[in-house]
C-alpha cells in the first residue's frame, strides 16, 4: 500500500486535527490525500488552510441515498485511498463505499463499545450510571457500531461530570488513540479475520514512534526555554498540573498525563503519574523485541525523556513555621517513582532532575540522534544521588521532629546515656562537591569541600558553598578556621569580634561597637592574631575596613560589607573576606560528623544555650556582678577553645587562653603566661571540663584570679573549691561539659 488516507469529517474537525499533527511529524506513515465531508463545516475550512485536497458529498444534493453513496466511494476512488477512516463523520456509510474499502474503514467511537452504540454514546453513558466509559477504534462494516474492534481506551467518569466535560475528556483520548491506530494501519500491521482483527506486532513495531518527553517539575527555572527548544526539535510534551499550565502559558502544546492514562489527577495532585500507561512507557527497554511487542500491543508509546525534579521538602522543612501536615504534603511520590524509573532504564530513557543539565541534554538531541550512552548513565546517577540523599533527608528530619533528643549533659559519674533516643542507626549522607581546593592541610594532599545533603546536619556558613566577595578562593585550613570563627561568633551577644589561629580563640570581646570589639580582642593577643580569621557580627563599614586593613589576615567573615568598605579592604587583595548572613545568630542544633579511623563519628552540635541562673556557686563567697558577667562571657568563649581549654577574661574582652595542652594545668599556665601579669589580676577564669586536681586552679588564684567557672563532677571537687576558697576566689559550677577535641 501506498499509505495514502481519507478522514471523513462532520464538524470541527479535533481527530483531523490530531490526525495531521501526526502527519507533520513524520508519524502517520503516509499522508492525508482528501479530507471529505458531508456538510460544510469547519473541519473543511481546517483541510483547505493546511493544503489538503477536500470534497463536499452533501446528502441533501443527492436524489436518493444510493446516488449519494456512489458519489462518496467515486470521491475516495479518485483520490486512491488506502484506508478511509470516520472522525466524527455523523452519517452512515452506504453498501457500494463499505463493499469497495471493505475491511479497510476505521470509525473512532466515544465509548467501550459495544455498550453505547448509536448517537447519543456520551448522554447514555451518563444515564447509565458508568464509572468507567472510553473509546473504541473498530473496523466499520454493515452493522452499526457494531464491527470488529481494533483497540479502546478507557476513560473514568467522575461524578460531578456533565456531557460537556466527559467529552472534552474523550476527546482527548480519542486524539491519543485514533493517530497510533491508523499508523498501525498504515504500516499495515492491521487484517480482517472474519469478526475479529489480527495485528502482526512485528509490522507495528517497524512504525515510526513520536520523541516524547514528560515534564513534571517543582523548580521551574528555564524550563519554558528548555521545553520550547525540546518541541522544536520534535518532542510531544507530556506533563501534569503546574507545569503544563506553565508550558501552556509559554505558548507549547501540552498533552495532560491525564490524556494519556484516561484517568484524571485525584486527592490533591498525589495521584497523576502512577498509571501503566506512563510507567510502561518509562519502563520499556526498547532493546528487547518483547517489551517493543508489548507496549505495542497496549497502544503505549515509549518516553525518550523524563524531565523531573522533586517537592521542594528540604525548603519547606528548613522554614520555621512549616507545620508537621505540610511538611508531609512535600514528600514527592510520584516524582522519585519516575526519577527511579527512568534511571534504572537508562539503557532507552534520560532522566533530567537539574535544570543545570538542560543545556547540555538539548546539546545532544539537537543532533537527532537521541543521548549518548555516556550521557544517559550519567544522568542516571545523579538521579540516584537525588533520591538517595531525598529520602534521607526526610527520614532524618522526620526522626528528628519525631524523636526529639535531649543533649549529654555529663557522664563522668555515671555510664548510662541520658539521651531519651539513639542517634539514627542508618545515616544517609548525599555528598555534593562545591568547591575543590587548592591542596589539603598540606600541599601535598589533595581536597575538596562537599556541601552535606539529606541528613540532619548542624547548618553553618559552609552548608550551601562559599560566598566569598574578595581575595583568593579559601583553602582547607582557611575553610576550618573560618568554620570555628562562625560557631564562636554565633555564641557572642551585640557588637563582637572573634580572631582564630589554628581552630583556637586568640582573641574575642563584646563591646558598644564592632571598632572597638575589634580592638579589645586584638589586644588578646596580637602576636597570634597575625595570618589569623577575624569574625565580626555586625557589617564592616568604611572606619573598621580601615582598622582591618592594617594587619596581615588570611580571612574575614562577617554579615555583610558596605560598598564604601569593600574599595578599602581591596588594599588587601589577597585577603579573603567571606559573608554568612547567619553570623549573630544563635547556632542550631543537628549532627555534626568527623572522620575517624575511616569511620564517621557522628554527635549533636554542642549549641545549646547555657542559663547562668541554673549555676551553682561551691564557695562562701558568690561571685560579684561584675564577676558574673564576666563568667558568663567566659564560659561561652571556652566551648570553643579546644581541651583542655582555659579562658581568662575580664569584661567581656579575652585576655588568655590556653588550649590544647594534655594536662589541664598546663593549659593554665599558657592562658596565664598569655595574658600577663597585669590582665590576669582581677580577671575570671572558665574552664571547659572539672579540675582534676586543685593545681590548675592554684596557678590562676597566684596570678590573681579572683573567679572561676568549671562544670563540676571531679572525685577531688572539695579540694578544688577549698583552693579557690583559701584564695578568696569564687567558683560556679555550670553542670555542663564543653569539651572540644
Amino acid at each position: 500500500m501506498s499509505g495514502r488516507i481519507a478522514i471523513c469529517v462532520s464538524g470541527v474537525g479535533t481527530n483531523l486535527r490530531a490526525l495531521r499533527a501526526f502527519e507533520k511529524r513524520g508519524l502517520l506513515g503516509g499522508e492525508i490525500v482528501l479530507v471529505l465531508a458531508d456538510r460544510p463545516c469547519e473541519a473543511l475550512g481546517f483541510a483547505a488552510e493546511e493544503g489538503t485536497p477536500t470534497a463536499l458529498v452533501d446528502p441533501s444534493v443527492a436524489s436518493d441515498r444510493q446516488s449519494w453513496d456512489a458519489a462518496v466511494s467515486e470521491a475516495l476512488d479518485k483520490a486512491r485511498v488506502d484506508w478511509v477512516v470516520l472522525a466524527g463523520f455523523m452519517r452512515v456509510l452506504g453498501p457500494q463505499t463499505l463493499a469497495r474499502f471493505s475491511g479497510r474503514i476505521l470509525n473512532i467511537h466515544p465509548s467501550l463499545l459495544p455498550v453505547f452504540a448509536g448517537a447519543h454514546p456520551v448522554r447514555d453513558a451518563l444515564a447509565a450510571g458508568v464509572r468507567v466509559t472510553g473509546v473504541t477504534v473498530h473496523i466499520v462494516n454493515a452493522k452499526l457500531d457494531g464491527g470488529p474492534i481494533i483497540a479502546q481506551q478507557p476513560v473514568a467518569v467522575n461524578a460531578a461530570d456533565t456531557e460537556e466535560s466527559l467529552l472534552k475528556r474523550l476527546h482527548a483520548a480519542e486524539h491519543q488513540l485514533l493517530p497510533r491506530v491508523v499508523a498501525l494501519a498504515l504500516a499495515g500491521a492491521i487484517s480482517v479475520e472474519g469478526d475479529t482483527v489480527e495485528i502482526d506486532w512485528a509490522r507495528a513495531d517497524g512504525a515510526a514512534s513520536p520523541r516524547r518527553a514528560l515534564i513534571s517539575v517543582s523548580d521551574k527555572a528555564a524550563l519554558a526555554s528548555f521545553a520550547t527548544r525540546l518541541a522544536g526539535i520534535g518532542f510531544e510534551i507530556v506533563s501534569t498540573g503546574g507545569t503544563a499550565t506553565a508550558l501552556r502559558n509559554a505558548g507549547l502544546e501540552v498533552t495532560d498525563v491525564a490524556d494519556v492514562t484516561g484517568f484524571p489527577e485525584m486527592l490533591d495532585g498525589r495521584v497523576k503519574t502512577l498509571h501503566p500507561r506512563i510507567s510502561a512507557g518509562v519502563l520499556a527497554d526498547l532493546r528487547l523485541p518483547e517489551h517493543r511487542a508489548q507496549i505495542a500491543a497496549q497502544l503505549i508509546e515509549p518516553f525518550e525523556l523524563i524531565v523531573v525534579n522533586l517537592y521542594p521538602f528540604a525548603q519547606a522543612a528548613a522554614r520555621p513555621d512549616t507545620t508537621e501536615d505540610e511538611l508531609i504534603e512535600q514528600i514527592d511520590i510520584g516524582g522519585p517513582t519516575l526519577v527511579r524509573a527512568a534511571a534504572k532504564n537508562h539503557a532507552s530513557v534520560g532522566i533530567v532532575t537539574d535544570p543545570a543539565q538542560y543545556d547540555a541534554v538539548l546539546l545532544e538531541l539537537g543532533h537527532g540522534k537521541g543521548l549518548t550512552t555516556g550521557m544517559r548513565r550519567e544522568l542516571a546517577a545523579a538521579a540516584f544521588r537525588l533520591t538517595a540523599g531525598y529520602d534521607a533527608h526526610i527520614a532524618e528530619e522526620l526522626g528528628r521532629r519525631w524523636w526529639a533528643r535531649r543533649p549529654v549533659i555529663s557522664e563522668e559519674q555515671s555510664s548510662a546515656p541520658t539521651t531519651d533516643n539513639d542517634l539514627p542507626a542508618t545515616i544517609k549522607l548525599d555528598l555534593e562537591r562545591v568547591q575543590a581546593l587548592r591542596y589539603g592541610e598540606n600541599p601535598h594532599q589533595a581536597a575538596a569541600l562537599y556541601r552535606i545533603a539529606g541528613a540532619d546536619v548542624a547548618p553553618g556558613a559552609f552548608s550551601g558553598g562559599v560566598l566569598v566577595v574578595q581575595g583568593k578562593p579559601l583553602s582547607y585550613n582557611n575553610i576550618l578556621d573560618a568554620s570555628a570563627a562562625f560557631g564562636l561568633a554565633r555564641d557572642l551577644r551585640g557588637a563582637a569580634c572573634a580572631i582564630i589561629k589554628h581552630a583556637n580563640p586568640c582573641g574575642a570581646a563584646e563591646a558598644t561597637d564592632t571598632i572597638a570589639a575589634w580592638e579589645l580582642a586584638l589586644a588578646g593577643d596580637p602576636v597570634s592574631a597575625y595570618g589569623g580569621v577575624v569574625a565580626v557580627t555586625r557589617p564592616i563599614d568604611a572606619a573598621l575596613a580601615d582598622r582591618l586593613v592594617r594587619i596581615f589576615l588570611e580571612v574575614v567573615v562577617a554579615p555583610a560589607v558596605d560598598a564604601d568598605a569593600l574599595e578599602i579592604l581591596a588594599r588587601r587583595p589577597n585577603m579573603r573576606v567571606v559573608l554568612d548572613p547567619g553570623l549573630g545568630a544563635p547556632g542550631v542544633t543537628g549532627l555534626e560528623f568527623r572522620s575517624a579511623g575511616g569511620a564517621l563519628l557522628a554527635t549533636e552540635a554542642d549549641v545549646a544555650a547555657d542559663d547562668p541562673d541554673t549555676w551553682t556557686v561551691a564557695t562562701s563567697r558568690p561571685p560579684s556582678e561584675v564577676e558574673r558577667e564576666a563568667l558568663d562571657f567566659a564560659w561561652r568563649i571556652c566551648r570553643h577553645v579546644k581541651s583542655n581549654a582555659i579562658v581568662l577574661a575580664s569584661g567581656h574582652v579575652v585576655v588568655g587562653v590556653g588550649a590544647g595542652q594534655m594536662s589541664r594545668v598546663d593549659s593554665a599556665r599558657l592562658a596565664v603566661a598569655k595574658a600577663g601579669v597585669e590582665r590576669a589580676r582581677g580577671a575570671v577564669c572558665a574552664s571547659d571540663a572539672f579540675y582534676p586536681f586543685p593545681d590548675a586552679v592554684e596557678v590562676c588564684t597566684a596570678a590573681g584570679v579572683t573567679a572561676f567557672a568549671q562544670p563540676g563532677g571531679s572525685t577531688r571537687d572539695g579540694e578544688v573549691v577549698a583552693a579557690a576558697e583559701a584564695a578568696g576566689a569564687s567558683m560556679v559550677l555550670t553542670g555542663t561539659r564543653h569539651f572540644r577535641h
